[in-house]
């Protein structure tokens, strides 16, 4: 039970693995310029996870951080530009007075959206493959409607730090906690698993 190839050893070595995972992840978007760039390289991590072939995520990290600072900057960009959507209509809806009218809060809502869903496939291919950002961004879009199921699936697990203290405000606390301890790398970790596949598909 406590063997090294034990379920529970290799548990809780995952565990601690998308903790390191996840505080070097933050500090990497302690500026914006660095976000995208830490982005790319946690599912650079994840999805080697669960290839079998990674073996030290924190050294692995920091490597891929070095390694991909100038091909994610423009990811940084559309990260920023999402997160700010995501902020505005956050304030509108906590707003006592009507912000926007309703035709332009849908249209924000589904900007926001629709960029989450991009992103969500266009950091794994800057870890997983070499192209130009042009090519990355064609095919993060292509992806995104050929496998709709899946897109919805990424699309609501990176907005959950956002939609769980929308619809149970009595658990921010507690959502806050996981996504600073676990979160955003569990995130990526079980984005990985299908992301893996469709790739095997494209390679």
């Amino acid at each position: 039970m406590f063997g090294p190839n034990s379920r529970l050893i290799r548990f809780l070595t995952a565990v601690c693995d998308l903790m390191i995972l996840n505080v070097l992840f933050l500090f990497s978007c302690i500026t914006v310029v660095l976000a995208g760039d830490g982005a790319v390289s946690l599912y650079t991590v994840t999805l080697r996870m669960f290839r079998g072939t990674e073996e030290s995520p924190g050294k692995s990290f920091l490597h891929s951080l070095k390694r991909n600072f100038l091909p994610s900057v423009p990811t940084a960009l559309l990260l920023l530009t999402d997160m700010t959507l995501l902020a505005v209509l956050r304030g509108v809806l906590y707003a006592e007075t009507l912000l926007l009218s309703p035709a332009v809060f849908v249209f924000l809502v589904s900007a926001a959206v629709f960029l989450t869903a991009l992103l969500s496939y266009l950091f794994p291919l800057l870890a997983r493959f070499d192209n130009t950002f042009p090519r990355h961004l064609g095919n993060a879009g292509r992806l995104a409607v050929a496998h709709l199921p899946v897109t919805f699936l990424l699309t609501t697990i990176n907005l959950l730090p956002v939609l769980l203290p929308l619809f149970f405000p009595q658990l921010l606390g507690v959502v806050a906690a996981f996504w600073m301890f676990l979160g955003f790398s569990t995130g990526a970790w079980v984005n990985s698993f299908y992301l893996n596949r469709i790739f095997s598909e494209k390679a």
